[in-house]
């Protein structure tokens, strides 16, 4: 029996009593040569691979270890509650994974909120009384999601990787940032204030640190990059990561499915002090092939991911990591450079948009700019860049309203998807102040839009796409706009008339192994028609 929990846990599946049986029972049924190979893979499983043996690897090399938590993150979900300030424009349809890591040694734990519902952060599970503690960390909820970090302290996940799906990654960020004494930062785009005057005051910069980690450069166990096992090592020390490193070894964790995600201190506020830059690390995950699995997967991942805090009993001399060489964006040829006539098909569409529906409908159009910049330039400018990630070009239009139920949005330009500049593309309607994520149109719906407007015949239709967002299914090619009154989901779900809103646009991975540069894509348009 305990062979059959091994090879469960490493290959990333449902880890309840019923499950093992369900598992085991569908194992005895097949034939002999499955069921052998099957138990040499158990047996395999059982000698290697042990996060407890890990555990004590690392205690008996010097190291405090507390166990976090690695789990689904709806921000949608918990605004609707009324639990989070923001929803950080969440890329509706796709997932979020986060940490809720404990309080470091000797610091004081961050109290939640009884009237959110939120509990107080993980307390630490080493607390010296003879030593003076380190402040708590700002509260921002959930606790433990965002925390500080010593320069020599090392973050583990140890985690099943989702099944087959368009794009999965893992990044770290600089979450929050201490308020910079005499500025005024009521008002500005995206800030908002975490913290006390014990904790010190806070903003978010939650910008992106480094190249993520992603389906296309991870390291992993097994042949495939869906389905398998990852580690993830996070560190601003590489003294710390070498020896973190050699007890994952000693404890049966290959070298080919380690991934090191540095932080670079002499950049970042380093510490548990008063004033330290807080810290966060996600994981997306969007489309997948087998939807009942990802189900599964984003339910379970609690249980099948192991996440340790790993500080040192004696503090360790700085040996920081340089600022990480990221990937560069582009590849010098436009993405004009592969279509006929671009810009004579682009006026095509909006000519015959407005051909259609201008007696009925007035008309604003919108061109698209680039959303936010990237994290460290977030962090330099001291800017909100709400989640960014490298992997992605984002644009956004500027703010408008939807007046009645007969007024609608077409969104239309070049499929980035179909041209090449990224393995997906989709466009997300917002609203504010919550930037919540209400309908989303991804690129394997596009195929065929564009016809309608160009005709059957017209080259390179199949390279552009014409969406509507609406109350009601005006065609094939709408996608609906849920209510925010009466949602049954919850109320950032959807979105009123006269709320305020934008639409953002993603193009996810080029070839390059990063997002499209900004400065070789074609930006897409927007329209909204407001009944007369």
């Amino acid at each position: 029996m305990k062979t059959e929990l091994w090879i469960i846990d490493s290959m990333g599946l449902d880890l309840s009593k019923g499950a093992k049986r369900k598992l085991t029972s569908n194992i005895l049924h097949q034939t002999p040569f499955i069921l052998a190979v099957v138990l040499c893979l158990m047996l395999t499983a059982a000698v290697w691979a042990d996060p407890q043996q890990l555990r004590t690897g690392l205690e008996e090399d010097g190291f405090y270890v507390q166990q976090g938590l690695f789990y689904e993150f709806d921000t949608v979900e918990l605004a609707s509650q009324g639990k989070l300030l923001s929803c950080f424009g969440n890329n509706a349809g796709s997932a979020y994974l986060v940490f809720s890591l404990p309080a470091a040694q000797d610091q004081d734990t961050s109290l939640g909120s009884e009237k959110l519902g939120w509990p107080d952060e993980i307390a630490s599970a080493y607390d010296d009384p003879d030593i003076e503690n380190a402040p708590a960390n700002p509260y921002f909820a959930p606790g433990g999601w965002e925390y500080k970090l010593r320069q020599d302290e090392a973050i583990i996940l140890i985690t099943p990787l989702p099944e087959e799906c368009k794009y999965y990654s893992f990044i770290n960020y600089i979450m929050f940032t201490e308020d910079k004494p005499g500025k005024n930062y009521q008002g500005l785009p995206g800030m908002f204030s975490a913290g006390n005057e014990e904790t010190g005051i806070y903003h978010p910069i939650f910008g992106s640190i480094g190249n993520s980690v992603n389906m296309m450069n991870i390291k992993h166990s097994g042949e495939s990059e869906f389905g398998t096992e990852a580690v993830i090592v996070i560190s601003a020390n590489q003294t710390v990561t070498e020896q973190v490193i050699s007890q994952l070894k000693a404890a049966g964790y290959g070298e080919d499915m380690i991934n090191v995600m540095p932080i670079p201190a002499e950049v970042y506020k380093m510490g548990l002090q008063k004033g330290a830059d807080t810290f966060s690390f996600l994981q997306r995950v969007s489309q997948p092939v087998d939807k009942e699995a990802y189900r599964a997967f984003l339910d379970n991942i609690a249980e099948l991911s192991t996440v340790y805090r790993v500080t040192p009993k004696e503090t360790v001399e700085a040996d920081p990591y340089q600022n990480e060489t990221v990937t560069p964006r582009g590849t010098g040829v436009h993405e004009a450079a592969g279509l006929k006539d671009p810009m004579v098909t682009l006026d095509l569409i909006r000519d015959e948009l407005i051909e259609k529906y201008e007696a009925d409908f007035d008309i604003e159009e919108f061109s698209t700019e680039i959303a936010v910049p990237e994290g460290l330039t977030a962090y330099f400018m001291d800017f909100n860049a709400k989640g960014d990630n490298r992997d992605a070009m984002y644009l956004m239009t500027p703010e408008f309203t939807l007046n009645s139920d007969e007024d609608f949005i077409v969104v239309y330009g070049v499929n980035h998807t179909a041209t090449g500049k990224g393995i997906y593309s989709n466009a997300v309607l917002y609203a504010k102040p919550m930037l919540n994520g209400i309908t989303s149109i991804y690129d394997s719906l596009y195929q065929g839009s564009a016809s309608a407007w160009l005709g059957e015949d017209y080259p390179d239709a199949d390279k552009y796409y014409v969406y509507k967002m609406a109350r009601t299914q005006m065609d094939e090619y709408t996608a609906l706009i849920p209510y925010s009154t009466g949602n049954e989901h919850g109320k950032f779900y959807g979105a009123d008339n006269g709320n305020i809103l934008l639409v953002a646009f993603r193009s996810y991975l080029e070839d390059t192994g990063t997002g499209a540069s900004y400065y070789e894509v074609v930006y897409d348009r927007v329209m909204v028609f407001h009944r007369k």
